[in-house]
């Protein structure tokens, strides 16, 4: 969890490492952005840079953690008394005293399943631990802060308190942070981390140094996804288009056959684009489609469908330079089909599209849905052919 492991954030670890080089850290930070794009990562290394007994120039302008001295090795696994992570956990046992460790006042199960998820946290900087009915960072967590602040340091370093997902501080646990805040502190950072900065106090974002996390540039995403999870150029070109520059969000995506979804949703649109007697398979395919996947799912299906339909509008547009194709791995096929719809109405059928996701979204029918946003794309596709002008008065509606 150095700043080599780090996607991308090259802005962010080069102001890091000249304020550990000029010796100027902050007493507090806010690393704010979109979410999985490494907020927890790069919190995670920096506190083990300032804890490393042998910082490594990484680049010209990067200092990084050696990951050799016994400092980084405990860093790695969580376990160095400097570093403390604070995250949202679940309502203590009923029998459990007031002034026990957050960590003391939860069942044994839950327990259990939370020293799993900082396991998994120390071997992925970027996995998000999950805990049944963790909704809120508590403020028995925020008083473990306060109690530990008061203690001296067990070792050399730089204490540093990391609040992942600051947002979730309920009014009662800031202001009790704010107060933490406002003390001053020798030697010891506070980090929160936060994909919503606007639903913090401003008395404590006011506080901190904010340090804008950026989204993941393209190949970056396409690179890590290659390395880390042994993925093929099409498939990670695929994911990425989704990702929005999110890492966190490209994982989500992993355990989805991908390339499966844009097939089966751009063999439904081909069904309705049959000039005559297209109705019973398309029925048929959009009962399969509809039948076993929830909302999120027909989300995904709906954005693949708009990339795919955004790809033949730009081999409308531009014939000769296909550079911008996202579905890559699909030229000829998106330029056959482009070749046969020149005419489309492509802005309209884009729009209905995002229209057809809101509603998705609003928990419309959804066999209702895909079936109105099929047939808006049969008119937007067919309505300039003299086939479908011919036969529009009994094929328009089904």
């Amino acid at each position: 969890m150095s700043f080599s492991s780090v996607i991308a954030q090259n802005r962010v670890k080069t102001v890091l490492s000249r304020a550990f080089k000029e010796q100027a850290i902050a007493h507090a930070y806010c690393f704010y952005g979109q979410e999985g794009i490494g907020k927890d990562a790069l919190a995670l290394g920096f506190a083990k840079l300032l804890n490393c007994s042998n910082p490594q120039q990484s680049t010209s302008d990067i200092i990084d953690a050696c990951n050799e001295c016994k400092n980084c090795k405990d860093a790695s696994r969580l376990e160095h008394p400097n570093i403390m992570f604070i995250t949202a956990l679940p309502s203590g046992k009923a029998n459990a005293k007031h002034d026990d460790s957050p960590l003391l006042q939860l069942s044994d199960d839950i327990l259990a399943i939370y020293t799993a998820e900082m396991r998994s946290k120390s071997d992925d900087p970027y996995h998000v631990i999950q805990l049944p009915n963790a909704q809120t960072i508590r403020l028995a967590s925020i008083k473990e802060i306060k109690k530990h602040v008061r203690m001296s340091a067990m070792q050399e370093g730089r204490r540093v308190f990391i609040i992942s997902q600051a947002e979730k501080m309920n009014m009662e646990s800031a202001n009790a942070f704010l107060k933490t805040l406002e003390e001053p502190h020798d030697n010891i950072t506070f980090i929160l981390t936060t994909s919503k900065k606007d639903a913090l106090p401003q008395t404590v974002i006011s506080r901190c140094q904010q340090v804008y996390c950026d989204i993941i540039p393209t190949q970056d995403l396409i690179h890590a996804l290659q390395t880390r999870h042994h993925m093929d150029l099409s498939e990670a070109q695929l994911i990425e288009a989704f990702a929005q520059g999110s890492y966190g969000r490209a994982l989500s995506y992993l355990n989805e056959d991908m390339q499966s979804m844009r097939s089966d949703i751009v063999d439904l649109l081909r069904s309705a684009l049959k000039r005559k007697q297209y109705r019973l398979d398309f029925l048929k395919q959009l009962d399969v489609i509809t039948s076993d996947k929830d909302r999120t799912m027909l989300e995904m299906l709906l954005r693949m469908l708009a990339l795919w339909i955004r790809d033949c509008h730009y081999a409308v547009q531009v014939p000769n330079d296909l550079s911008g194709i996202i579905n890559k791995d699909q030229l000829e096929s998106i330029q056959k089909f482009a070749q046969g719809f020149p005419s489309a109405d492509y802005h309209a059928i884009l729009h209905m599209i995002e229209q057809s996701i809101e509603h998705i979204r609003r928990n419309v029918n959804p066999t209702l849905v895909m079936l109105t946003t099929m047939l808006a794309c049969r008119e937007g596709f067919l309505l300039n052919t003299s086939e479908y002008l011919d036969h529009a008065p009994k094929d328009h509606v089904i």
